[in-house]
């Protein structure tokens, strides 16, 4: 009978709280570890996010350039640009004839575009610190094309020979326009998550038969 009960003891009080906190251990570098592999997923997504919407927003300034008959820096003296911190960036003319839909489904000739850079106030819903504005003839406000940019300018290199610098403080959206009619395309946007800047850049010229270069 003695034989037998020592056979079959139990644990200890200090064998079970060694292996409580043995456990306790394991969870809780478990837990750690899960933690780190979301927030690595979430800043892996909200970089895909920002690559994807750069892409998208320098598409849709490209198809403006390429339907454009002049592309300038600076905008006419009857543009007015808006009050509260907006400032220019790119100003596109097109033709007369160039046809643009609304928001409401109409077809409107659109003649001229202008974009803009603002820093982000309290009174909008868009991601800072910046956002990229785009307004056309008509329009009595512009309209929001791409948040979260950057309040740095891009630190693209100019390669087209006599271009014209649409300056560097104006944020993260920065082109340079060569004969009013090849531009090049930067823009900076900041991923939230880990504080890095995103940059993306491209090429567009003017396809319009009636662009005139200006040497």
């Amino acid at each position: 009978m003695q034989g037998w009960r020592s056979g079959d003891r139990g644990f200890t009080l200090t064998e079970l709280l060694v292996a409580a906190a043995v456990g306790g251990i394991v969870v809780a570098m478990s837990g750690w570890a899960m933690v780190a592999i979301l927030q690595n997923n979430r800043r892996v997504e909200q970089q895909a996010i920002t690559r994807m919407n750069l892409s998208r927003a320098l598409d849709f300034i490209s198809d403006d350039i390429r339907s454009a008959i002049r592309i300038s820096t600076t905008a006419p003296p009857d543009w007015k640009i808006p009050s509260g911190g907006y400032q220019l960036v790119m100003f596109v003319e097109k033709p007369a004839d160039n046809l643009e839909e609304q928001e409401n489904g109409q077809l409107a000739t659109t003649t001229r575009v202008a974009y803009y850079t603002r820093p982000k106030t309290s009174s909008v819903v868009w991601r800072g610190p910046r956002i990229l504005y785009r307004q056309k003839v008509g329009d009595s406000t512009p309209n929001a094309l791409i948040d979260g940019i950057a309040n740095s300018s891009p630190t693209c290199t100019n390669n087209l020979p006599g271009a014209i610098d649409s300056g560097t403080e104006k944020g993260g959206f920065r082109v340079f326009v060569q004969h009013n009619r090849n531009v090049k395309l930067c823009i900076a946007a900041l991923v939230e998550s880990t504080g890095v800047v995103y940059q993306a850049e491209t090429v567009a010229a003017v396809r319009s038969g009636s662009a005139t270069p200006i040497p």
